[in-house]
């Protein structure tokens, strides 16, 4: 065992819990290989270890434990203060902290809390409760993490379990070490792993209810469902838990139904053999209820001039509205909900616009509210429709982890709702927008049934429809989009045929390639053609079906960054642990912030690189990018936010457009060839599309229009309560005012 101590100097690599750094000894310079979790540069640490040899870096230590000394002189009290680690305090505030208590600073703040720093200038009650929080946590969390370690539970994980039991951290996983499946930290194998360490027995309790829990979340999260058959969860249960087990070690399955009816009161409802998460089952029960209560709501205003209004809208935009437009403008007068849904070029844009305006005629007084799943999705329609729109999110005051500002005791003001790309809205969020709607509002659902479903669980969209609610599809395709190829051939692949091309036209291509490597090569080729065209990187979007493999996203993005914008001498860029960020790259938002109001899926392009004083007075770097006119700064800590954007795959590119597209159609991607992965990657282009692989491949999505079904009761639900509905009254259905 080896123990050293000394200055960390320069931080080489680092990707979460693990780095390799340069630690500065009396006696050489070593390489540290370990999980030494929020470590700053220049500060002083002990760590223990095994030497190792590594063939690129050298020697290393392999750090099984480490050790933060606790400041004793006052220099070292201000400099660990006004450090990183302790959020709220800058130099001006430690220095007149340190000038108060001296060498006893940290133990006075330790027992007397905030009540010692409100009496310093400058330090009030909120920034009084970061430095002490800052400072007992700093601490608490060496300790926890190195507890924690000899388990098999990095200091990233034990951090963030921290965040959630405080100090019962280490004694709550130590019983139940399952519970980091609950936190998202890791998946139930792993836990398994760690549980065996600890000597949890293979027929705890703890063990099976866990287990079940993450075999339901998994199955529903990755197919979109909001329940699983009690037969086939507990199937699929029973293999994970007894997977290399001896006899003595299996569950039986009458242990697992008994350990299901316990879990029952805690996290899940079995209704009928159907297992639901309990906060799924909530949501489709209460959208039910509230979309019920909306559908047959009485309407209180005439509709004696609305042909008045109609006519007058055509001629001043000199146009004549196809019949099932006007019916659809019609019906949405007529009736609280409408459906609006139809391929390209059949004419929703211009419905939605001439609803919207025609409203604004009828109802100059009224508020009128757009809406779309995704920042990029909410842009698109506001342009469309002349009036400003926003993410759903935005609109209801979501907040992660609180409820959102206007929910069903707080109904949002509006008389009409018009939300687009519905297809994409997951039975979560539309029960969370549907609550905060009043029953009196208007609504037009405008969405694709042929695209893809939402990501997350539930199929709404098509379970409205199914469920009965007034309809309009649009089918005819109009004669200015039957001259593009892009939407002829979308509605053909949607029809399960072959392409077809016009060499009389310039909008779609297709490039034979069958070798996978020879595929990336040509769309990246092809990208840099677009930009000597005089297309910008913002114009150009590169869809993948999948992630991983030489046409994935992955490999895209590292091939088409150092295409399209390689490293320069005045190019300033980033480099955290193997990921470089380059200015002028392409970049996508991969979680949403709610604080910078930056959504999943947003696509930006690095501005630029500064230095700027934060609210504490310190120096901190931050990456400027630009969304469409919008920059947003990020810290180096907030960079896992963001992935390089010059490719993404099909699922991340709803709700958005672009003048040109480039997708790969290879056997590559067997798994992925469906037909509405392509169609939904087709109807992204707008001017140029091109697709790059085999006609075989092609064929083979155009035929496969088997999706995967997904279970989901909200149409039984509504069609079930729908037939206590009598004249217009709901009996016993809502719950809610």
């Amino acid at each position: 065992m080896i123990e050293q101590t000394g200055i960390i100097k320069r931080i080489l690599y680092q990707h979460e819990a693990f780095l390799i750094a340069i630690l500065k000894t009396d006696y050489e310079a070593i390489k540290i290989k370990g999980s030494i979790y929020g470590v700053e540069k220049g500060e002083k640490v002990t760590v223990r270890g095994e030497w190792e040899r590594h063939p690129k870096y050298g020697g290393q230590l392999a750090v099984e434990s480490w050790e933060r000394p606790i400041p004793q002189t006052e220099e070292q009290i201000l400099a660990f203060l006004s450090s990183p680690m302790i959020k709220g305090c800058g130099k001006k505030q430690a220095r007149a902290i340190v000038q108060t208590f001296g060498t006893q600073t940290l133990t006075v703040i330790t027992k007397e809390r905030e009540a010692c720093l409100t009496s310093i200038n400058g330090i009030g009650k909120k920034r009084a409760a970061k430095i002490v929080d800052s400072v007992v946590a700093t601490f608490e969390v060496q300790k926890i993490v190195s507890e924690l370690l000899v388990y098999g539970i990095t200091a990233n994980m034990a951090l963030k379990a921290y965040k959630e039991y405080g100090l019962h951290t280490t004694e709550t996983l130590k019983r139940n070490p399952y519970k980091l499946t609950e936190l998202n930290l890791i998946g139930f194998l792993k836990a398994d792993e760690i549980a065996k360490r600890m000597g949890i027995m293979p027929t705890s309790g703890y063990r099976i209810e866990a287990c079940l829990q993450y075999i339901l979340k998994k199955r529903c999260f990755e197919s979109g469902h909001t329940y699983i058959p009690k037969s086939e969860l507990l199937v699929e249960t029973e293999r994970a838990l007894n997977h290399n087990a001896d006899s003595a070690d299996r569950v039986s399955m009458n242990e697992l139904e008994n350990s299901l009816m316990c879990t029952e009161e805690k996290l899940i409802v079995n209704e009928d053999d159907c297992i639901f998460p309990k906060f799924l089952y909530h949501h489709e029960e209460q959208l039910s209820k509230k979309l019920l209560k909306m559908r047959f709501a009485r309407s209180d205003r005439g509709m004696s001039n609305f042909k008045k209004y109609i006519d007058r809208y055509q001629k001043t935009h000199k146009m004549i509205l196809a019949e099932k437009q006007r019916e659809a403008i019609q019906q949405l007068f007529d009736e609280r909900l409408l459906i609006l849904t139809g391929g390209p070029g059949t004419g929703k844009t211009t419905v939605v616009r001439a609803i919207v305006d025609i409203y604004k005629a009828m109802y100059p007084k009224d508020s009128i509210r757009l809406a779309a799943p995704t920042g990029r999705a909410s842009r698109k329609l506001s342009q469309v429709a002349g009036h400003e729109a926003s993410t759903i999110h935005r609109l209801i005051g979501y907040r992660q982890g609180e409820p959102p500002v206007y929910h069903a005791d707080n109904h949002l003001s509006c008389n009409l709702l018009v939300v687009d790309e519905m297809s994409m809205v997951d039975v979560s969020l539309a029960n969370h927008l549907i609550q905060a709607l009043d029953r009196n509002t208007k609504i037009l659902f405008v969405g694709d049934t042929d695209q893809l479903p939402s990501v997350s669980p539930g199929n709404v969209l098509g379970d409205m429809i199914k469920a009965g609610l007034p309809t309009i599809k649009l089918t005819e395709v109009f004669r200015q989009a039957q001259e593009s190829q892009i939407i002829l051939n979308a509605h053909r692949i949607n029809q399960g045929k072959s392409i077809l091309f016009d060499e009389e036209k310039d909008d779609f291509f297709f490039l034979l390639q069958k070798d996978p490597e020879k595929i990336a090569a040509l769309m990246v080729k092809s990208a840099k053609r677009f930009v000597r065209l005089g297309y910008k990187l913002s114009d150009i979007l590169l869809l993948s079906p999948m992630r991983k493999g030489p046409v994935g996203t992955i490999a895209l993005n590292e091939k088409l960054r150092d295409a399209l914008n390689p490293p320069l001498p005045e190019k300033c860029e980033w480099h955290i642990g193997q990921r470089v960020f380059r200015e002028g790259d392409k970049v996508i938002q991969i979680q949403t912030n709610y604080d910078k109001q930056i959504f999943n899926g947003d696509i930006g392009i690095v501005q630029s690189f500064s230095s700027e004083t934060d609210k504490n007075g310190d120096q901190i770097d931050v990456m400027h990018v630009d969304y469409s006119g919008k920059v947003i700064a990020y810290t180096r800590h907030e960079i896992q936010e963001l992935e390089l954007g010059y490719a993404i795959t099909i699922h991340k590119s709803q709700g958005g457009e672009a003048p040109v597209v480039i997708i790969p159609a290879t056997t590559s991607h067997y798994v992925m060839l469906a037909r509405n992965l392509i169609y939904t990657g087709m109807t992204r282009a707008t001017e140029k599309l091109v697709f790059i692989g085999t006609e075989k491949a092609m064929m083979i999505a155009a035929q496969n229009d088997q999706t995967i079904q997904r279970n989901s009761k909200l149409a039984e639900r509504m069609m079930g309560s729908g037939k206590q509905i009598t004249n217009g009254n709901l009996k016993g259905v809502v719950s809610n005012p």
